[in-house]
Protein backbone atom coordinates (compact mmCIF):
# COMPACT_ATOMS: atom_id res chain seq x y z
CA UNK A 1 0.00 0.00 0.00
CA UNK A 2 1.33 3.43 -1.04
CA UNK A 3 5.05 2.63 -1.29
CA UNK A 4 6.00 5.94 -2.93
CA UNK A 5 3.94 7.93 -0.42
CA UNK A 6 5.59 6.05 2.43
CA UNK A 7 9.02 6.77 0.96
CA UNK A 8 8.02 10.46 0.91
CA UNK A 9 7.33 10.29 4.65
CA UNK A 10 3.62 9.44 4.96
CA UNK A 11 2.58 5.97 6.15
CA UNK A 12 -1.06 5.31 5.23
CA UNK A 13 -0.87 1.85 6.81
CA UNK A 14 -0.05 3.41 10.18
CA UNK A 15 -2.87 5.96 9.70
CA UNK A 16 -5.30 3.09 9.04
CA UNK A 17 -3.99 1.30 12.12
CA UNK A 18 -4.64 4.41 14.21
CA UNK A 19 -8.22 4.60 12.93
CA UNK A 20 -8.80 0.98 13.93
CA UNK A 21 -7.34 1.57 17.39
CA UNK A 22 -9.81 4.43 17.87
CA UNK A 23 -12.82 2.56 16.48
CA UNK A 24 -13.61 0.91 19.83
CA UNK A 25 -16.03 3.58 21.01
CA UNK A 26 -13.67 6.42 21.96
CA UNK A 27 -15.46 8.78 19.54
CA UNK A 28 -18.78 6.95 19.43
CA UNK A 29 -20.95 7.77 16.41
CA UNK A 30 -18.42 10.42 15.39
CA UNK A 31 -15.65 7.90 14.69
CA UNK A 32 -16.02 8.07 10.88
CA UNK A 33 -17.72 11.45 10.55
CA UNK A 34 -16.23 14.31 8.57
CA UNK A 35 -17.85 16.67 11.08
CA UNK A 36 -18.34 15.50 14.65
CA UNK A 37 -21.50 16.49 16.51
CA UNK A 38 -23.09 16.68 19.93
CA UNK A 39 -26.71 17.37 20.95
CA UNK A 40 -27.40 20.52 22.94
CA UNK A 41 -30.80 22.05 23.84
CA UNK A 42 -32.60 20.68 20.80
CA UNK A 43 -29.80 21.44 18.36
CA UNK A 44 -26.72 19.66 17.14
CA UNK A 45 -23.42 21.47 17.47
CA UNK A 46 -20.92 20.35 14.83
CA UNK A 47 -17.16 20.73 14.75
CA UNK A 48 -14.51 20.28 12.08
CA UNK A 49 -10.75 20.51 12.49
CA UNK A 50 -8.28 20.35 9.61
CA UNK A 51 -5.17 21.89 8.11
CA UNK A 52 -3.67 21.94 4.62
CA UNK A 53 -0.70 19.65 5.21
CA UNK A 54 2.67 20.36 3.66
CA UNK A 55 1.07 22.31 0.81
CA UNK A 56 1.55 25.30 3.09
CA UNK A 57 5.33 25.08 2.54
CA UNK A 58 5.36 26.07 -1.17
CA UNK A 59 2.34 28.37 -0.74
CA UNK A 60 4.08 30.32 2.02
CA UNK A 61 7.36 30.37 0.10
CA UNK A 62 5.54 31.78 -2.96
CA UNK A 63 3.60 34.30 -0.80
CA UNK A 64 0.31 32.78 -1.97
CA UNK A 65 -1.50 33.89 1.18
CA UNK A 66 -4.97 33.96 -0.39
CA UNK A 67 -4.59 30.34 -1.51
CA UNK A 68 -3.58 29.36 2.04
CA UNK A 69 -6.80 30.98 3.28
CA UNK A 70 -8.96 29.34 0.60
CA UNK A 71 -7.44 25.91 1.21
CA UNK A 72 -7.91 26.19 4.98
CA UNK A 73 -11.54 27.26 4.64
CA UNK A 74 -12.16 24.51 2.06
CA UNK A 75 -10.66 21.79 4.26
CA UNK A 76 -13.08 22.59 7.06
CA UNK A 77 -16.21 23.93 5.35
CA UNK A 78 -16.24 21.07 2.83
CA UNK A 79 -16.18 18.70 5.81
CA UNK A 80 -19.08 20.66 7.34
CA UNK A 81 -20.96 20.37 4.05
CA UNK A 82 -21.11 16.59 4.46
CA UNK A 83 -23.75 17.20 7.15
CA UNK A 84 -26.95 19.25 7.09
CA UNK A 85 -25.38 22.01 9.19
CA UNK A 86 -24.76 25.73 8.84
CA UNK A 87 -21.19 26.86 9.56
CA UNK A 88 -21.37 29.85 11.92
CA UNK A 89 -17.92 30.35 13.44
CA UNK A 90 -14.29 29.62 12.64
CA UNK A 91 -10.99 29.93 14.47
CA UNK A 92 -7.43 29.32 13.35
CA UNK A 93 -4.12 28.16 14.79
CA UNK A 94 -0.86 29.23 13.16
CA UNK A 95 2.50 27.93 14.39
CA UNK A 96 5.77 29.46 13.16
CA UNK A 97 9.43 29.15 13.97
CA UNK A 98 9.81 32.93 13.55
CA UNK A 99 6.88 35.32 13.34
CA UNK A 100 6.47 37.40 10.18
CA UNK A 101 3.64 39.71 11.25
CA UNK A 102 2.97 41.00 7.73
CA UNK A 103 2.66 37.53 6.18
CA UNK A 104 0.56 36.06 9.00
CA UNK A 105 -1.75 39.09 9.10
CA UNK A 106 -2.36 38.76 5.35
CA UNK A 107 -3.30 35.09 5.76
CA UNK A 108 -5.80 35.96 8.50
CA UNK A 109 -7.27 38.92 6.58
CA UNK A 110 -7.75 36.74 3.50
CA UNK A 111 -9.28 33.98 5.64
CA UNK A 112 -11.86 36.41 7.03
CA UNK A 113 -12.85 37.42 3.49
CA UNK A 114 -13.18 33.83 2.28
CA UNK A 115 -15.28 32.83 5.29
CA UNK A 116 -17.54 35.87 4.88
CA UNK A 117 -18.46 34.59 1.42
CA UNK A 118 -19.80 31.50 3.19
CA UNK A 119 -21.62 33.53 5.89
CA UNK A 120 -19.21 32.17 8.49
CA UNK A 121 -17.52 34.43 11.04
CA UNK A 122 -13.84 34.31 11.93
CA UNK A 123 -14.01 34.68 15.72
CA UNK A 124 -10.33 34.52 16.62
CA UNK A 125 -7.48 32.12 16.90
CA UNK A 126 -3.94 31.59 18.12
CA UNK A 127 -0.56 32.39 16.65
CA UNK A 128 2.34 30.59 18.28
CA UNK A 129 6.05 31.34 17.77
CA UNK A 130 7.93 28.20 18.83
CA UNK A 131 11.52 28.09 17.54
CA UNK A 132 12.40 25.29 19.96
CA UNK A 133 9.86 23.01 18.29
CA UNK A 134 9.85 24.03 14.61
CA UNK A 135 12.85 24.19 12.29
CA UNK A 136 13.87 27.54 10.87
CA UNK A 137 11.38 28.91 8.34
CA UNK A 138 8.67 26.38 9.24
CA UNK A 139 4.97 27.23 9.45
CA UNK A 140 1.82 25.20 9.98
CA UNK A 141 -1.84 26.16 10.01
CA UNK A 142 -5.02 24.55 11.29
CA UNK A 143 -8.66 25.57 11.27
CA UNK A 144 -11.66 24.83 13.47
CA UNK A 145 -15.21 25.32 12.17
CA UNK A 146 -18.35 25.31 14.33
CA UNK A 147 -21.75 24.55 12.83
CA UNK A 148 -25.35 24.32 14.01
CA UNK A 149 -28.12 22.00 12.83
CA UNK A 150 -31.56 20.86 13.89
CA UNK A 151 -31.37 17.82 16.14
CA UNK A 152 -32.94 15.46 13.63
CA UNK A 153 -31.77 12.30 11.96
CA UNK A 154 -30.89 12.57 8.27
CA UNK A 155 -32.59 10.41 5.64
CA UNK A 156 -31.04 6.95 5.36
CA UNK A 157 -28.81 6.11 2.42
CA UNK A 158 -30.56 3.28 0.57
CA UNK A 159 -29.77 0.62 -1.97
CA UNK A 160 -29.73 2.11 -5.50
CA UNK A 161 -29.25 5.72 -4.37
CA UNK A 162 -27.12 7.65 -6.85
CA UNK A 163 -23.69 9.05 -6.09
CA UNK A 164 -23.08 12.38 -7.82
CA UNK A 165 -19.51 13.66 -8.00
CA UNK A 166 -18.25 17.24 -8.30
CA UNK A 167 -14.99 17.86 -10.14
CA UNK A 168 -11.92 19.03 -8.23
CA UNK A 169 -9.62 21.92 -9.06
CA UNK A 170 -6.60 19.65 -9.41
CA UNK A 171 -5.14 17.88 -6.41
CA UNK A 172 -6.42 20.39 -3.80
CA UNK A 173 -4.37 20.12 -0.56
CA UNK A 174 -3.60 16.42 -0.22
CA UNK A 175 -0.61 14.27 -1.02
CA UNK A 176 1.86 17.15 -0.99
CA UNK A 177 4.58 15.16 0.74
CA UNK A 178 4.59 12.99 -2.38
CA UNK A 179 4.16 15.94 -4.76
CA UNK A 180 7.11 17.77 -3.21
CA UNK A 181 9.27 14.61 -3.35
CA UNK A 182 8.42 14.03 -7.04
CA UNK A 183 9.23 17.67 -7.80
CA UNK A 184 12.54 17.60 -5.95
CA UNK A 185 13.45 14.35 -7.75
CA UNK A 186 12.76 15.99 -11.12
CA UNK A 187 9.77 13.77 -11.93
CA UNK A 188 7.41 16.76 -11.91
CA UNK A 189 8.31 19.90 -13.86
CA UNK A 190 8.02 23.47 -12.60
CA UNK A 191 4.83 23.75 -14.66
CA UNK A 192 3.44 20.57 -13.05
CA UNK A 193 4.31 21.82 -9.56
CA UNK A 194 2.69 25.22 -10.08
CA UNK A 195 -0.44 23.50 -11.34
CA UNK A 196 -0.59 21.61 -8.04
CA UNK A 197 -0.66 24.92 -6.13
CA UNK A 198 -4.10 25.92 -7.43
CA UNK A 199 -6.59 26.65 -4.62
CA UNK A 200 -9.08 24.01 -3.56
CA UNK A 201 -12.71 24.31 -4.57
CA UNK A 202 -15.03 25.32 -1.73
CA UNK A 203 -18.24 23.33 -2.25
CA UNK A 204 -19.95 24.47 0.94
CA UNK A 205 -22.36 27.11 -0.44
CA UNK A 206 -23.55 24.88 -3.28
CA UNK A 207 -24.01 21.81 -1.08
CA UNK A 208 -25.86 23.87 1.55
CA UNK A 209 -28.48 24.66 -1.10
CA UNK A 210 -28.87 20.94 -1.74
CA UNK A 211 -29.44 20.30 1.95
CA UNK A 212 -31.89 23.21 2.24
CA UNK A 213 -33.95 21.79 -0.63
CA UNK A 214 -33.86 18.22 0.77
CA UNK A 215 -32.11 16.97 -2.36
CA UNK A 216 -29.37 14.87 -0.74
CA UNK A 217 -28.95 12.34 2.04
CA UNK A 218 -25.23 12.55 2.73
CA UNK A 219 -21.95 13.94 1.43
CA UNK A 220 -18.27 13.03 1.34
CA UNK A 221 -15.31 15.40 1.12
CA UNK A 222 -12.72 13.62 -1.04
CA UNK A 223 -9.44 14.41 0.68
CA UNK A 224 -6.53 12.29 1.94
CA UNK A 225 -6.99 8.58 1.32
CA UNK A 226 -8.69 8.99 -2.04
CA UNK A 227 -12.20 8.46 -3.34
CA UNK A 228 -13.18 5.01 -2.10
CA UNK A 229 -11.86 5.44 1.44
CA UNK A 230 -13.78 8.68 1.92
CA UNK A 231 -17.00 7.47 0.31
CA UNK A 232 -17.08 4.35 2.49
CA UNK A 233 -17.28 6.62 5.54
CA UNK A 234 -20.83 7.72 4.66
CA UNK A 235 -22.33 4.34 3.77
CA UNK A 236 -24.20 2.07 6.21
CA UNK A 237 -22.51 -1.28 6.77
CA UNK A 238 -24.91 -3.24 4.57
CA UNK A 239 -24.15 -1.16 1.48
CA UNK A 240 -21.17 -0.97 -0.84
CA UNK A 241 -20.02 1.19 -3.78
CA UNK A 242 -20.54 0.66 -7.47
CA UNK A 243 -18.46 3.34 -9.22
CA UNK A 244 -17.45 4.00 -12.82
CA UNK A 245 -14.05 5.73 -12.76
CA UNK A 246 -14.21 6.23 -16.53
CA UNK A 247 -16.86 8.91 -15.90
CA UNK A 248 -14.30 11.23 -14.24
CA UNK A 249 -13.37 14.04 -16.66
CA UNK A 250 -9.61 13.71 -17.26
CA UNK A 251 -7.20 16.26 -15.80
CA UNK A 252 -3.66 16.54 -17.11
CA UNK A 253 -1.98 16.50 -13.68
CA UNK A 254 -3.57 13.17 -12.74
CA UNK A 255 -2.56 11.62 -16.04
CA UNK A 256 1.01 12.71 -15.28
CA UNK A 257 0.86 11.36 -11.73
CA UNK A 258 -0.52 8.04 -12.99
CA UNK A 259 2.43 7.72 -15.39
CA UNK A 260 4.76 8.10 -12.39
CA UNK A 261 2.91 6.36 -9.56
CA UNK A 262 0.46 3.98 -11.19
CA UNK A 263 -2.59 2.85 -9.19
CA UNK A 264 -1.13 4.32 -6.00
CA UNK A 265 -2.65 7.67 -6.95
CA UNK A 266 -6.09 6.27 -6.02
CA UNK A 267 -4.90 5.88 -2.40
CA UNK A 268 -3.37 9.36 -2.18
CA UNK A 269 -5.18 11.87 -4.40
CA UNK A 270 -8.76 12.85 -5.25
CA UNK A 271 -8.07 11.92 -8.92
CA UNK A 272 -10.38 14.68 -10.17
CA UNK A 273 -13.28 14.22 -7.73
CA UNK A 274 -13.46 16.83 -4.96
CA UNK A 275 -16.83 16.08 -3.35
CA UNK A 276 -19.64 13.53 -3.64
CA UNK A 277 -23.28 13.51 -2.57
CA UNK A 278 -25.78 10.69 -2.23
CA UNK A 279 -29.23 11.39 -3.66
CA UNK A 280 -32.42 9.88 -5.04
CA UNK A 281 -33.17 13.14 -6.92
CA UNK A 282 -30.27 13.09 -9.30
CA UNK A 283 -31.53 15.38 -12.07
CA UNK A 284 -32.25 18.23 -9.65
CA UNK A 285 -28.80 17.86 -8.10
CA UNK A 286 -27.09 17.91 -11.48
CA UNK A 287 -29.02 21.02 -12.48
CA UNK A 288 -28.22 22.93 -9.28
CA UNK A 289 -24.48 22.19 -9.20
CA UNK A 290 -23.33 23.04 -12.71
CA UNK A 291 -20.47 25.23 -11.43
CA UNK A 292 -18.57 22.07 -10.46
CA UNK A 293 -19.26 19.96 -13.59
CA UNK A 294 -21.25 17.28 -11.72
CA UNK A 295 -21.72 13.78 -13.06
CA UNK A 296 -23.32 10.52 -11.94
CA UNK A 297 -20.39 8.54 -10.58
CA UNK A 298 -22.18 5.40 -9.43
CA UNK A 299 -24.58 3.96 -6.89
CA UNK A 300 -24.85 2.64 -3.37
CA UNK A 301 -25.63 -1.07 -3.66
CA UNK A 302 -26.24 -4.03 -1.37
CA UNK A 303 -23.18 -6.08 -0.47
Amino acid sequence: MSDMYKAAGVNLFEAEKLSKLLSNGVLGENSSAFAGSVSHNGFRILNCCDGIGSKIIPLYDHKLYKTIAIDLAAANLNDMATRDAKAVAFSDYIAVSKLDSVAVSQIIIELQKVLADCNCTLVGGETSEIPALLKEGAIDICGFAIGVADDKKPAHVCDNDDIVAFCSNGIHANGFSLIRRLYSDGKLSEFDFEECLKPSHIYYNTVRKLWENNLIKSGANITGGGIITNLKRILPKHLSLELDFSKIPPQRIFNKLYEICGDEIYDVFNCGVGFCVVTNRVNEVLDMCKDFSPFVFGKAVKK
